[in-house]
């Protein structure tokens, strides 16, 4: 007698999982689910036409990727940042891309670097209209999540992947309210980042580890700015 399928209702409700994550996550970088909001699953669910199942789910993933905080007996709300978390963020970050470029100088695959010079093709071939914050911003998760890809360091890319989505809130905010770093950032990005192939490309770590050291402390000059005397 032949075996039925297995799980067909779990991996179905994993889908909606994923979709639900990937929704609020949007919603959440994009800061059109303001910091400090409360999210009830009842509320979502219904909106999203979902079980609370996949809400709870969701909810979950995103606690881990500190966009959401759980509070017992509260339910969910939307983490707010000030300049204290900037500061430990971006610390972590530093260590985490300098051990991501070192790992990458020695391990990196011609389709690894093959990977990284196709988000910096795909930025040159946007149109000025198409360099706006949603893309680019895109485009630099996409670059720097590529380099710890190219690591090859399993577990390197799962930490960098609970900081991820906070650093892209971070970019998004930043770019939205400094028109002129906006600018400057807009029309050197792709310079800022052939940076790192050709390092990765001549396996220097020395000057790897240096540039991704200013290249993480930049962002964070001009992040923390924004959050001198207030909490996102």
């Amino acid at each position: 007698m032949a075996e039925s399928p297995l799980g067909l209702g779990i991996a179905t409700r994993r889908v909606l999982a994923d979709v639900v994550t990937d929704d609020l996550r949007d919603a959440i970088i994009a800061h059109e689910l303001e910091p400090g909001r409360r999210l009830a699953e009842d509320d979502l669910a219904n909106q999203m036409g979902v079980s609370r199942g996949p809400v709870r789910e969701a909810l979950a993933r995103l606690e881990r990727e500190g966009l959401i905080v759980i509070e017992r007996h509260r339910g969910a709300r939307i983490a707010s940042w000030g300049k204290g978390d900037v500061e430990e963020i971006f610390s972590l970050r530093l260590v985490l891309e300098q051990l991501a470029i070192e790992w990458a100088c020695k391990n990196a695959t011609a389709a690894d670097i093959a990977a990284l010079e196709g988000v910096i093709k795909e930025f040159r071939n946007l149109g000025e209209k198409q360099r706006n914050i949603k893309n680019v911003s895109r485009l630099d998760l996409e670059f720097h999540s590529a380099i710890f890809n190219a690591a090859h360091h399993d577990r390197l890319y799962r930490a960098w992947e609970i900081l991820r989505s906070q650093i892209h809130s971070f970019l998004i905010y930043t770019w939205t309210r400094d028109e002129i770093t906006n600018k400057s950032l807009m029309n050197s990005w792709d310079k800022d980042h052939q940076i790192f192939v050709d390092i990765i490309k001549k396996r220097d770590i020395e000057k790897g580890l240096k540039e991704i050291k200013a290249h993480v402390e930049r962002g964070l000059t001009r992040v923390s700015k924004h959050f001198v005397n207030e909490a996102i």
